[in-house]
């Protein structure tokens, strides 16, 4: 391992107006320290924490990774975390890093404004080192978000590290490497990204240790294959909570500004028929008595924010046959047929409608649509990459048609909250960005716009 540094820094809270985690990933447990201040010459200093990240793994041979995870051997990597305390809202900060006596280039952000001061955040997901994710993530760093939502799948294969990394070893291509999640999500040359904004992720399908169980219906059905150690890790001050495992929990909520934003972990995928055994299993249940569903009304019940915005990685509003059968979990019949009796996409929407949810933004199926119902947006602004619809798709099955859908281009999405309320632009990734949906999302006071 050549380098110290593997990533720069990014950034991480679940208390942006008053407090920021600073991390990064070395290659050593090297003693890291960040050096911040209010000027471009920071002057106040805090050791990091240095954790040992666990779940990678290293190539199999200088050939680089064999398929089979169990070939290429486990390693150990190490993530420092520095944690700013005590600051205030729309407060501005420089920091850089240091370890090894190398250092990272000065870096700066601001914690979240007081309510009703302006912010703009950008709607991500899906990259999983897909061409061309890399320029279309690009585009959004020059639109300098001030926090940046992430619906999920981060990376394709979560336990390689070329994955994640760029490691500057001869078997990576350098194609690759810009296209691993935090080069691609770390980019400069006037782009403002996770260096300088923090990030709001909720887990995906991809982004679980081994992604085996979305293939093989033996391992699908085996409690302990399903872990999302590696990410949660990686991701560590939004989830306080270790258990990585499938008992523990993967949601949390937290406010930017006068903005409630809530990360939930809804995540189905499986390579075989959902009508026979084990059908799709949902891990991570939203039935009405599921952990996740309890901790979720309570949130939104005890919500005073003026805006509200959930992200999941699974969709909800979607055109095409695979949000059929719904987000439920399967009834298996004693000949092993395969019934589906909750809707819970429909409960969800009761839900998030009682809730006052102003939008919800979600993945998976890399496509630009916008949906309006029961008073909510809903959005998948995830055209990164590659296209997993075309434009002829039937509509959703549930009757409900997009207020608009363009998959001709690879886009993204903007939001931005002023004087006159939430709004919504999508963009064209072109070089230079052409605006093709722009809309009001929700008024002054919170009140969703209908399109």
């Amino acid at each position: 391992m050549k380098k110290t540094f593997l990533t720069q820094p990014y950034l991480l809270s679940l208390h942006p107006d008053t407090e920021m985690n600073i991390l990064w990933i070395q290659s050593e447990p090297f003693l890291g320290v960040v050096e911040y201040g209010n000027s471009p010459f920071p002057g106040q200093t805090i050791t990091a924490k240095c954790h040992a990240l666990t779940g990678m793994r290293a190539p199999a041979s200088a050939d680089g990774y064999s398929d089979i995870p169990e070939d290429n051997p486990p390693i150990t990597l190490w993530q420092c975390i520095a944690t700013l305390t005590g600051l205030t809202p729309g407060e501005h900060i420089y920091y850089r890093c240091l370890a090894n006596g190398e250092s990272t280039p000065v870096y700066d952000f601001h914690t979240a404004p007081a309510a009703g001061e302006p912010y703009r955040f950008a709607q991500i997901s899906d990259l999983q080192g897909l061409l061309p994710c890399e320029e279309t993530v690009y585009q959004i760093g020059r639109k300098h978000p001030d926090f940046i939502l992430f619906s999920g799948d981060a990376a394709y294969v979560s336990w390689r590290m070329d994955h994640w990394f760029d490691l500057d070893e001869p078997w990576q291509s350098k194609e690759s490497a810009r296209r691993a999640f935090f080069p691609c999500m770390q980019q400069e040359n006037g782009a403002r990204l996770m260096q300088y904004a923090p990030t709001f992720l909720c887990p995906g399908n991809h982004d679980m240790n081994d992604w085996r169980v979305d293939l093989d219906r033996e391992l699908c059905v085996q409690d302990e294959i399903w872990n999302w150690s590696i990410y949660m890790q990686l991701f560590s001050p939004l989830y306080p909570d270790p258990d990585s495992s499938i008992t523990g929990k993967r949601w949390y909520s937290a406010n930017y500004s006068d903005m409630h934003i809530v990360s939930l972990s809804i995540q189905r995928c499986a390579m075989w028929s959902p009508y026979v055994k084990p059908g799709w299993r949902l891990v991570d249940s939203i039935a009405p008595d599921s952990p996740q569903i309890a901790w979720l009304t309570q949130d939104l019940a005890a919500n005073t924010a003026r805006y509200t915005w959930v992200i999941q990685h699974w969709h909800l509003l979607n055109k095409g046959s695979d949000v059929q059968p719904n987000l439920c979990d399967p009834v298996i019949a004693e000949d092993g047929t395969i019934s589906y009796p909750h809707d819970g996409c429909a409960f969800l929407m009761d839900l998030f409608e009682k809730g006052h949810v102003n939008a919800v933004s979600y993945g998976h199926s890399h496509v630009y649509e916008r949906y309006f119902a029961k008073g909510t947006h809903y959005i998948e602004a995830a055209y990164l990459s590659c296209c997993y619809r075309e434009q002829n798709a039937p509509f959703h099955p549930g009757g409900f048609v997009p207020v608009i859908e363009d998959n001709s281009r690879q886009s993204f999405l903007i939001a931005e909250r002023n004087e006159q309320g939430l709004f919504g632009t999508g963009y064209y990734s072109d070089a230079e960005p052409i605006v093709f949906d722009k809309y009001q999302l929700a008024d002054q006071n919170g009140k969703s716009v209908a399109p």
